[in-house]
C-alpha cells in the first residue's frame, strides 16, 4: 500500500520522538535527514525540522522554520495546515500583528468566522497598545474578501465597534464606516445594511446618524 505525506510525516515523527524522548538531538537530526528525502514535500519537511528544534527548546529557529513551512502550505492552496502552523507560532509570538493578520487572510479563505472574529480581536488589541490604528483600513480592506454577505456584515461591525472602544481615531472610524456602506450598499439582500445599522446603533448613536446622513446623500 502507498504510503502518504502525512503518513510518512507520522512515521518520521515518531522515530524522531524516540530520539527526543532520550535527549538524542544529533540522532534526532540525522533521522530527520534520512528521512526528509522521501517526503517530497517542502512544507512537511520545514515543520517536522522546526519540531525538532521545539522539542529541544531552540525557539528562534523553530520560528524561522514554522514560518516557511506555513508558506509552503499557503502557496499550495493548503490553507487548514497553514493555519494549524499559525496558531502553534501564535503561542510562540503572542505580540507579531503580522502573524495575526496572516491568520486572518487564511481564515478569510476557510470561511471560518469565529477564528477571523477571534484574531480580530486580539490584532486590534496590539494595535491599541503600539497606537498603529493606520493598520486598521488593511485590515477593513481584507474582510471585504468575505463571499457571504451575512458574515460580513458581523465581521465589518466587529471590526468598527471593537476599535471604537479601543481608542480608535474617529476619522479612521467614520472610513470604516463608509467602506462598510458602500461595499453592503451593492448587496441585493436590503437586510445586510439594516442589520449593519442596527448592530451601529447599538454601539454608537454618533456612528449610527453619521452612517444614517451619508447614506442619504
Amino acid at each position: 500500500m502507498k504510503q502518504t505525506q502525512g503518513d510518512k510525516h507520522t512515521i518520521a515523527w515518531f522515530k524522531i520522538a524516540e530520539c527526543v524522548s532520550r535527549g538524542e538531538k544529533e540522532r534526532a537530526f540525522g533521522v530527520y535527514r534520512l528521512l526528509s528525502h522521501s517526503f517530497n514535500d517542502n512544507a512537511i519537511a520545514r515543520q517536522l525540522e522546526a519540531d525538532i528544534y521545539c522539542s529541544f527548546g531552540e525557539i528562534e529557529q523553530a520560528i524561522a522554520l514554522y514560518q516557511q513551512a506555513m508558506e509552503c502550505y499557503a502557496k499550495s492552496d493548503r490553507f487548514l495546515e497553514a493555519a494549524a502552523i499559525g496558531e502553534h507560532l501564535i503561542h510562540l509570538r503572542p505580540a507579531d500583528m503580522v502573524l495575526y493578520r496572516k491568520m486572518i487572510q487564511l481564515y478569510i479563505s476557510l470561511v471560518m468566522v469565529a477564528k477571523v472574529r477571534s484574531h480580530l480581536y486580539s490584532l486590534i488589541d496590539l494595535l491599541a497598545q503600539k497606537q498603529q490604528w493606520y493598520e486598521i483600513k488593511n485590515i477593513f480592506e481584507e474582510c471585504a474578501r468575505f463571499d457571504n454577505d451575512t458574515e460580513k456584515v458581523s465581521v465589518y461591525a466587529d471590526v468598527i465597534i471593537n476599535a471604537d472602544k479601543a481608542g480608535c481615531p474617529s476619522d479612521i472610524i467614520i472610513f470604516c464606516v463608509e467602506q462598510a456602506l458602500n461595499d453592503l450598499s451593492l448587496v441585493d439582500n436590503k437586510k445586510c445594511v439594516q442589520n449593519f445599522m442596527s448592530l451601529l446603533q447599538a454601539h454608537s448613536d454618533k456612528l449610527y446618524n453619521h452612517a444614517l446622513t451619508y447614506l442619504k446623500k
